[in-house]
């Protein structure tokens, strides 16, 4: 979409040409991704796209179409010069394709920055509604089609199947699992038993086999176990690797090999392997669904991860039980397991953050807590920036998170230096009352956040 016709030019697009845009893409296009490593498609567009203040990526892209134009246009010049006396059909078809694309108007100015005026940031926030609202509307109907308009009542009321990025019939994320990960993260002890026994062929390799199943995301039956609290499921998966490591290292021994204990970890496959695709283990898992005595267990365990261990992005088990809002769990790993509240990830996201992004879990008062420990009793600061400029109030701006900001914005808890610092633009040019307009929020709570909380 962004490739085919950016919303970063003056032009604003009709619901028409939108909808023929994504209708256009063709069916044999793996996936029609609403999100991108984490980021909405509004976010994508306000960091990226916003005309005002067009990202690195837009301007690299305008860049990079001007100088195919030129390209084509010295081709389309030559072409002509070594054939005055005439062209065979596929030359003037290219002719032809070279000259509508040298006349294309659609990149041709120079993006330039601008201040933008009330009217003009009120348009394009309109704009990123309407075009999440079309691509959102037109990808369920992609897949309506596809199925003859069949509707997936086993999964959703509301949602339509379809068919994944490889082409299989869509399912559900839970009805997706394999039968082994579906007993871990059910807490099904017995049917664990009875999928180890029933084997074909060699033990230990089956026994691996089921160890290292991963579900669609990279998740493994450690991870659901870990994620649902079933501590006897997860005592289980461990005996069946210290089985498997235990006879890898004698089968080494017994050729004469040294086995480091490195080596023993990546073959044991609790620290190195049993990772998802991206890089959280079973303790983040166990964070982010409020597990504390799992978390317990598992720092327990003769192979326990470090409190803090970092995913792939640098994300840890305190950033994850924030998110998830759980009180308990936060002060659970702070005070008796030493975690860091005060830890970054890869973008510069700390516990504020996280915080000011989850919906609660455990209802809006106890987010409302967990914020207040975090900022009275962990002295975290609330007003830090993150790599794209956003502070926790932008987060919060972006989830909706109507309780959180009323909680910032009071002066009761808030100094007046604190609430002017967590306003602002950030690094795309966007202001938290912008970014709630854009993703759908109310324009009386917009009018509120920029009259009382320093122009938010």
């Amino acid at each position: 979409m962004c490739c085919s016709a950016s919303p970063s030019s003056t032009h604003i697009l009709t619901d028409e040409s939108i909808r023929a845009l994504i209708s256009s893409i063709p069916n044999t296009t793996k996936s029609l991704k609403l999100f991108s490593h984490g980021r909405g498609l509004a976010a994508h567009l306000h960091a990226v796209h916003t005309p005002w203040k067009p990202g690195k990526a837009e301007i690299k892209r305008h860049k990079a179409f001007q100088k195919r134009q030129e390209n084509e246009k010295r081709r389309l010049e030559l072409t002509c010069k070594n054939n005055e006396d005439g062209i065979d059909d596929d030359q003037m078809k290219r002719c032809s394709k070279r000259q509508k694309l040298t006349h294309d108007d659609s990149t041709t100015t120079t993006l330039q920055r601008w201040h933008p005026t009330d009217e003009e940031m009120k348009r394009w926030n309109e704009q990123v509604v309407k075009i999440v609202a079309l691509a959102e509307a037109e990808a369920n109907k992609k897949k309506a089609n596809n199925l003859g308009g069949i509707i997936n009542t086993k999964t959703s009321n509301t949602s339509m199947q379809g068919y994944d990025r490889n082409g299989k019939e869509h399912q559900s994320y839970r009805d997706s699992l394999p039968a082994f990960l579906a007993a871990a993260s059910d807490g099904d002890l017995n049917t664990l038993t009875q999928l180890i026994t029933n084997k074909t062929g060699d033990e230990k390799q089956h026994i691996r086999r089921l160890l290292s199943l991963e579900d669609r995301n990279g998740s493994t039956a450690e991870h659901w176990a870990a994620g649902g609290g079933h501590m006897n499921c997860i005592e289980y998966l461990w005996k069946l690797s210290d089985r498997i490591r235990e006879d890898d290292v004698a089968h080494t021994n017994n050729n004469n090999n040294i086995s480091s204990s490195r080596d023993t970890q990546t073959r044991r496959g609790h620290k190195k392997v049993c990772r998802r695709r991206d890089g959280k283990t079973a303790l983040h898992y166990a964070a982010r669904n409020g597990r504390n005595e799992m978390i317990d267990l598992i720092l327990s365990h003769k192979d326990a991860p470090f409190v803090d261990v970092r995913s792939g992005d640098g994300t840890t088990p305190l950033h994850m039980a924030c998110y998830g809002g759980y009180v308990s769990t936060v002060k659970h790993l702070v005070q008796k397991h030493n975690s860091d509240p005060f830890a970054m990830n890869d973008w510069n996201c700390g516990a504020a953050h996280f915080v000011a992004m989850s919906l609660g879990n455990e209802g809006t008062d106890a987010l409302i807590a967990l914020c207040e420990y975090l900022k009275n009793e962990c002295g975290v600061d609330f007003t830090s920036r993150q790599k794209q400029g956003h502070t926790p109030l932008h987060k919060a701006a972006s989830r909706k998170n109507r309780h959180v900001i009323e909680w910032l914005a009071d002066e009761r808890k808030s100094t007046k230096q604190d609430i002017e610092a967590l306003g602002g633009q950030d690094d795309g040019g966007n202001s938290p009352s912008q970014i709630w307009l854009s993703v759908g929020g109310d324009n009386a709570f917009c009018q509120w956040m920029k009259e009382v909380c320093s122009g938010w």
